[in-house]
């Protein structure tokens, strides 16, 4: 009874998000200058990937700033080196509703991004409220055939089964950079 209910409340917050506005923008991958990451804590494989791609963008002059969800319970055997790296932990920084506390997601949504990528890999009320959040020109998210993340992200790159990290970066690569400049 209580997740239902929840459940409606945290659609009325998406729902009074989406009617903020911004400015959209799509530039080549060139131009921009600022890149967010929503990405969840997971293993240290795919935070090896997180943080190569940031060398990578960074190397190139760009700014990356990662927010990380810590699921409950979840212990990291492994270190975050990146210091534009917010983590949120479930346990701790969220509300009876689920919704992460403002001082929890305030480094990362304060910033302007050029581009936000969605790293989870699935609809998540977390990844959907931070981007919701930030002001970024273009959000850009995978997700599966079933889901249906257009209300909140402008470039959905979709794909079968988990998202694979390496493979999705290089995908928001080649196609921001078909963009002319």
């Amino acid at each position: 009874m209580f997740d239902f209910i929840k459940e409606i409340h945290r659609r009325k917050i998406i729902r009074d998000l989406k009617a903020t506005p911004r400015e959209k923008k799509i530039d080549n991958i060139d131009e921009i200058k600022s890149i967010g990451v929503i990405c969840r804590l997971g293993d240290e494989q795919n935070w090896n990937i997180l943080n190569h791609f940031a060398k990578v963008m960074e190397n190139q002059g760009k700014r990356v700033a990662f927010i990380a969800l810590m699921e409950r319970e979840q212990n990291i055997n492994f270190v975050i080196t990146h210091q534009g790296t917010h983590i949120v932990r479930s346990k701790s920084d969220f509300n009876f509703w689920g919704m992460p506390s403002y001082e929890s997601i305030r480094p990362f949504v304060e910033q302007h991004f050029d581009l936000l990528i969605d790293t989870i890999g699935e609809e998540n009320f977390f990844a959907q409220y931070v981007a919701l959040r930030t002001t970024a020109n273009l959000k850009v998210a995978y997700a599966t055939p079933v889901e249906d993340p257009t209300e909140v992200f402008d470039l959905i790159i979709r794909g079968d089964g988990q998202v694979e990290l390496k493979g999705f970066f290089n995908n928001v690569i080649e196609y921001l950079s078909m963009i002319k400049k």
